[in-house]
């Protein structure tokens, strides 16, 4: 179930929220996949929330094992491009989907 919210969403251009790594998250997925080792994970742009050392003010580009968003769900702000330079596609060999 997370993997089709992701995949909807990026095809609709909407933002997420979940938990990940006890953290809430606010973010809006660009990239979902397979990582190396073959396990599903998303690349996107988190523009709110908290993270191990801190978000940086402006969002930062962010990697997610699916298995590990909780509570994911649509939100309501608006979907976030993210700066076009640093985006770390090499994260997810495998495409699913991705803008």
């Amino acid at each position: 179930m997370p993997y089709a919210i992701i995949k909807r969403a990026i095809e609709e251009k909407h933002s997420l929220t979940a938990y990940y790594d006890n953290y809430l998250r606010h973010f809006s997925p660009h990239i979902l996949g397979l990582d190396r080792q073959a396990w599903p994970g998303t690349v996107g742009w988190q523009y709110g929330g908290g993270r191990p050392g801190a978000l940086p003010g402006q969002g930062a580009w962010c990697f997610f094992h699916v298995w590990g968003l909780i509570d994911l769900r649509p939100n309501n702000d608006g979907w976030k491009a993210g700066p076009p330079g640093g985006k770390p596609r090499h994260l997810i060999p495998r495409v699913d989907i991705g803008v």
